[in-house]
């Protein structure tokens, strides 16, 4: 009887917990599993799917916190913007497919690590990876993106086997706007700085400019397996001038995120 009363009375506390944080908008404690939720959704537009575990799949709405391990799908006309517990903000464009991998902020640990399955998404960086840059990660088909403290968007275009339509071209596209990233890929790391754009064909293929870029002087890696974004072996080749945003994006101006 005592063990039932103390568990009410946890389920009681936990209920009055996430309504007070969810009244003041702000990401809350999952207490069954110890870990926080990761984000506020603070806009939603369009076709939107938010898929939890196996059973749960709903359109994004603004009243359901994003978890770690959620998925977050939009349509072509679709949009979502997430605000993070650490003040991290990310837009995650229309033809998209994002996965919070883990999240956790709080004041033992933090960890923001997410994939971007497909589409295009524009990040401005909160506190998480100012303490130590390993603990923010976005991970793609093409390559692997660690930040700096910025500003940033980045494009995956993913084809079928039978090739692209629409005069899309596969592979991943980097535009910083503030701040610098860095790019690794099984060929090599390569940080990018602001006002520059990094092409990746693929996995193996060295970084390129992006079109109407200045040529790099591209320096091969080590050929030691996976590169590490933190090896100090690695080079970096140069990327010139290039567009602050890809694709069909709304351009970011520094310090602002987001805003029609």
């Amino acid at each position: 009887m005592k063990t039932v009363t103390r568990r009410l009375l946890a389920f009681a506390l936990t209920l009055a917990t996430m309504s007070g944080a969810a009244a003041q908008g702000k990401p809350v404690e999952v207490f069954a599993d110890g870990s926080f939720n990761a984000a506020e959704v603070t806009l939603t537009e369009g076709d939107t799917m938010l898929i939890r575990g196996v059973s749960f799949s709903t359109p994004v709405r603004r009243d359901v916190p994003i978890r770690s391990g959620d998925r977050i799908r939009t349509g072509r006309d679709g949009r979502v913007q997430l605000r993070f517990a650490d003040g991290a903000q990310m837009s995650i464009q229309g033809g998209s497919e994002f996965r919070v991998d883990s999240y956790v902020f709080n004041q033992d640990r933090q960890r923001s690590f997410f994939e971007l399955i497909k589409g295009s998404i524009r990040v401005v960086s909160g506190r998480i990876g100012k303490r130590d840059p390993q603990d923010w990660r976005l991970t793609t088909p093409t390559a692997t993106i660690g930040i700096r403290g910025t500003e940033f968007t980045v494009d995956q275009t993913v084809c079928p086997a039978s090739g692209c339509t629409d005069g899309l071209v596969s592979g991943l596209k980097v535009a910083v706007i503030a701040g610098r990233v860095a790019v690794t890929n099984l060929a090599g790391t390569v940080e990018v700085p602001a006002g520059t754009t990094l092409a990746l064909a693929d996995a193996q293929t060295r970084p390129t400019p992006a079109p109407g870029s200045a040529q790099p002087a591209v320096t091969p890696a080590r050929p030691s397996g996976r590169a590490r974004a933190s090896d100090p072996g690695l080079t970096s080749p140069s990327v010139g001038p290039a567009p602050a945003a890809s694709g069909n994006m709304e351009p970011i101006e520094p310090g602002r995120f987001g805003e029609r």
